[in-house]
């Protein structure tokens, strides 16, 4: 444990109080994994915690969360609690504050976030997640239909879970998560992505399929098709949901790529670029040459050639023709647009001018000097 989170636990305890690092944190401890942060659950109030400590924010006191800040750094530190019911599908209506660790672990999501661990290293696992982790499964705790009835996101977060542990969903609880996902329907767009997002950045994002094939996405797509999520193994982090979009309208799952981001409230720049990689996956040829590749690079933005590319299973080769720079832009021509203009040339016709000056010299069919250029558009640029 970082030495500020077994500060908390040291005040705490040495003022009578149950105090454990909690959920995720002792997931990953006991995986050999460094944790992301750390959350703490305590038999104390807030106003107790508060008075331990010099700095906290009040920032859930609702759900019995205040956060403490130390030197080394700070931690979310909530009352053990019951959860009332969830009658928006999201959050409990109300909370009732308890004194029993394994009664506040029994409201958590599945049993590899259920553990608990106080300041000597000794582990609460009233729920099996021990051997949940030497299993390699998800499971939830206690019924999961009452699991992903009280929070419908559980069920993408199984999924996502599964594809950043490399462990599969139980049986029981993937049977649950089936017959569940029509109330993934209720869920904010926002919600949705922010776990789809984090499946594609794990390292197996193609496990993001999965949410395809569980129905958790069908909301936001024309039509339920099953779409080959393999390119996405090979797919840098910062292309991957915008070729996930690709993969999805290749299959025949939306008709726009860009739209099917766009209602998911991806970032519009993310959304830009799943519609611009479209426009040249579709000039693609199935098996692209070389010359082709280069052409596409000379007329596009590169991130959107790579992330077509990277669809189309060629992003290693794409990348590799990028890094050479053997194709030249139109930006990058010895010959400018006011120069065309004053061979007659105007608005669009110098755009269009310009790139096929670019790919010309890209091919090797002219050098890129301005005498070559200006010779060259004569003769194939000007009617």
């Amino acid at each position: 444990m970082p030495e500020y989170i077994l500060e908390i636990l040291r005040r705490l305890t040495g003022a009578g109080f149950e105090a454990y690092a909690v959920g995720g944190c002792v997931r990953d401890t006991l995986m050999g994994r460094v944790p992301h942060d750390w959350d703490v659950a305590t038999s104390a109030s807030c106003e107790q915690v508060a008075a331990l400590f010099e700095r906290t924010v009040p920032t859930g006191l609702k759900y019995g969360t205040v956060t403490v800040l130390l030197p080394g750094g700070g931690a979310e530190v909530t009352t053990f609690r019951r959860d009332g019911a969830y009658l928006n599908g999201r959050q409990p209506e109300s909370v009732a504050f308890v004194t029993d660790i394994r009664e506040d672990l029994s409201r958590r999501d599945f049993t590899v976030n259920a553990m608990a661990m106080d300041g000597a290293g000794e582990i609460a696992d009233p729920f099996g997640g021990r051997e949940d982790i030497r299993r390699r499964v998800i499971r939830c705790v206690g019924e999961p239909e009452r699991r992903f009835a009280e929070d419908a996101l559980r069920m993408a977060r199984a999924v996502r879970f599964a594809a950043v542990l490399g462990f599969r969903i139980d049986g029981a609880t993937l049977a649950a998560l089936r017959r569940l996902a029509p109330l993934a329907e209720k869920l904010s767009a926002e919600r949705v992505l922010a776990e789809l997002q984090k499946t594609l950045l794990s390292p197996r994002p193609q496990g993001a399929a999965l949410m395809i094939d569980y129905g958790l996405l069908g909301r936001f797509m024309t039509e339920k098709r099953k779409i080959n999520a393999a390119p996405l193994a090979d797919t840098p982090e910062e292309l991957r949901t915008a070729v996930f979009a690709l993969l999805v309208r290749a299959a025949g799952g939306t008709r726009d790529a860009e739209a099917f981001l766009r209602g998911l409230r991806a970032p519009a720049r993310e959304a830009k670029l799943a519609g611009e990689a479209w426009t040249v996956y579709q000039e693609l040829s199935p098996r692209p040459e070389d010359g082709e590749l280069r052409r596409q690079l000379a007329r596009r933005d590169s991130r959107a050639v790579l992330a077509a590319c990277a669809a189309r299973g060629e992003y290693r080769r794409a990348r590799a023709l990028a890094e050479e720079r053997r194709f030249v832009r139109p930006r990058e021509l010895a010959l400018k647009g006011s120069e065309l203009r004053e061979l007659g040339l105007e608005g669009e016709a110098i755009a269009r001018a310009l790139e096929t000056l670019a790919l010309a010299v890209t091919d090797g069919a002219v050098p890129n000097t301005r005498e070559a250029l200006t010779a060259y558009a004569r003769q194939h640029c000007i009617r």
